[in-house]
């Protein structure tokens, strides 16, 4: 559960040349009331205690991270944690909600990008094949496409259009592929050249359509207008 004292949204606590924004590090363990500083690793030594159950939300909001920017590592060589970056707080701050009690905190480094790291969990390693991309049987749900498009697309207006198409720019081809077919699978025929895949004009109004409400931080992303976009992307600045 995320608790009051655990969220730092207004002062921040300084590490090295970063600051927690977010800090669920220190607390008391909610299974066996000990206290701990760092929770996956009590839950790994403590034999009264277990790795909580992943829900299926969070396993989707684990797809949506890893399909945009997110990425996987285990420094420690145990059980793996996720990382995402953004450089728009409000953006980072609607992953962690979606993520929940997974998240062990957000950090802003000197270039002011905020750091969302989660905490390690075993759950995890079934998504090390997804550092290269999806397989190619996964299926594109709403709630992973919306993480996917605020995290990693955007819209562009090719030479005088006055229509925008999305666009998302993925550089590896295996996650090219595998994302061009998830796409096709919801009914959405992406186009696909310089490592970018793109949705014609109108596959773009049934895409944001289909994904429903602006998510905080991305709202220049659901804006058709080219006016509203600049402006609203502008505004994040």
């Amino acid at each position: 559960m995320w608790e009051a004292r655990h969220l730092h949204n207004t002062a921040s606590t300084a590490v090295g040349m970063s600051e927690w924004v977010v800090d669920a590090r220190g607390g008391a363990c909610n299974q066996c009331g000990s206290e701990y500083q760092r929770l996956a690793q009590h839950w790994s030594r403590n034999q009264h205690c277990s790795y909580p159950d992943v829900s299926a939300a969070q396993h989707e909001a684990i797809r949506g991270c890893l399909v945009g920017d997110g990425s996987l590592d285990n420094p420690n060589d145990g059980p793996p944690a996720l990382r995402i970056a953004s450089m728009r707080r409000p953006h980072i701050v609607w992953v962690r909600d979606q993520l929940g009690w997974l998240v062990r905190g957000v950090t802003r480094d000197t270039d002011g990008a905020y750091r969302l790291r989660t905490l390690s969990h075993p759950t995890l390693g079934r998504y090390w094949t997804w550092t290269d991309g999806p397989p190619a049987d996964w299926t594109l749900t709403k709630p992973v496409a919306r993480l996917w498009y605020a995290c990693d697309g955007g819209l562009e207006w090719p030479g005088s259009s006055t229509q925008p198409r999305v666009t998302w720019t993925i550089t590896n081809n295996a996650k090219r592929r595998a994302c061009k077919q998830a796409l096709a699978k919801q009914g959405y025929e992406a186009m696909v050249w310089d490592r970018r895949l793109a949705l014609p004009f109108e596959a773009t109004e049934r895409f944001l359509a289909w994904l429903g409400d602006p998510t905080p931080g991305s709202e220049h992303k659901w804006a058709k207008e080219r006016e509203e976009y600049e402006r609203r992307r502008g505004e994040l600045s």
